[in-house]
């Protein structure tokens, strides 16, 4: 289905995301008339980039643990981020 990206490009994705979700949360705030909907908006978006950063956090994880075992990705089993496999390429 999807091709498997490579780790530092999308840990280069994942800061964009969580910086961009930043943006739309201040922009909502100034766009929203009621306090209910900013505080809706404001805890959707701060969940998005929770999990956004939780799952780069792991993927450098992955990436370390494959690294120090210097297996490749052969032996260790495959780096995800958000349900899609990442190419890492052991040194």
């Amino acid at each position: 289905m999807f091709a498997a990206l490579a780790a530092d490009r999308v840990a280069t994705m994942a800061l964009l995301l969580v910086v961009g979700l930043a943006i739309i949360g201040v922009v909502v705030a100034v766009l929203a008339r009621t306090v209910l909907v900013k505080v809706v908006a404001a805890v959707a978006l701060f969940a998005l980039a929770a999990a956004v950063w939780i799952q780069r956090a792991a993927l450098d994880d992955c990436v370390q643990q494959i690294e120090v075992t210097a297996t490749g990705t052969s032996g260790a089993p495959p780096c995800e981020f958000l349900g899609l496999k990442v190419d890492v390429k052991a040194p």
